[in-house]
């Protein structure tokens, strides 16, 4: 398990197969096509701002440039970056907040949050690889 935190307020997170069954529920699509769309977004974002880097212009229009093509991305990757948060949250909190709820607790959003990266590697590491805190038996 997993502390992060969210517009100051800590939470506790997990997945578990538990996790995959009740996100498609909730959200009715599949955890592992959204955490893809995720990992894809974040490269793309990774190489645009890439091919930037050396142009001459101020960092002001090259964010503004990277912006302007990234926008068409960035609702769906927002949409599917929070409801994997509060499913993780959801997996060990059952008692937390409906999904639209606990939205409004986000006052402060911002594409570069820490706890984005967080959010995103354990949903990574529980259904694509291998999770730090798990052993694997050799034979």
């Amino acid at each position: 398990m997993k502390q992060i935190e969210i517009c100051g307020k800590k939470y506790e997170i997990d997945c578990s197969a538990f996790t995959f069954v009740e996100y498609h529920r909730f959200f009715k699509t599949g955890i592992m096509y959204d955490i893809e769309f995720i990992k894809n977004y974040l490269i793309k974002q990774s190489v645009v701002s890439e091919q930037y880097k050396d142009k001459k212009m101020s960092e002001a229009e090259k964010l503004s440039q990277i912006s302007s093509y990234m926008i068409e991305d960035t609702d769906e990757f927002v949409i599917k970056i929070t409801q994997i948060a509060w499913i993780l949250i959801y997996t060990v909190n059952k008692k937390i907040e409906e999904y639209e709820e606990w939205l409004k607790s986000i006052t402060d959003f911002r594409i570069d949050d820490d706890w984005i990266v967080e959010v995103t590697e354990i949903a990574v590491d529980c259904f694509c690889g291998q999770r730090a805190d798990r052993t694997v038996k050799e034979d």
